[in-house]
């Protein structure tokens, strides 16, 4: 970190805020606040008091955030229609 401060400060170029690649202190420390805030959370919840709809409901959120997304894709494939009957 020092070292690119001072080639910076060399080259005589005036750098504000962090330098690229460098986390962000703030960000992750809100980030380690929110994942305990979360944990603890999910590990209060009794899902035996749960009725069906919620667990479904429960279920359906939690799986966007562990399952990839799938992209849209396109076919280019050009399909010919075969006939059915050969007429003589």
């Amino acid at each position: 970190m020092r070292k690119q401060r001072e080639v910076n400060i060399q080259k005589n170029i005036i750098t504000m805020g962090r330098i690229k690649g460098i986390p962000n202190k703030v960000t992750a420390q809100v980030k380690q606040k929110l994942e305990e805030l979360i944990d603890g959370i999910v590990n209060s919840i009794d899902i035996d008091v749960l009725d069906t709809n919620q667990k479904i409901k429960m279920l359906q959120i939690s799986l966007q955030y562990c399952l990839p997304r799938l992209q849209a894709s396109t076919m280019n494939k050009v399909v010919e229609d075969v006939p059915l009957f050969i007429e003589d």
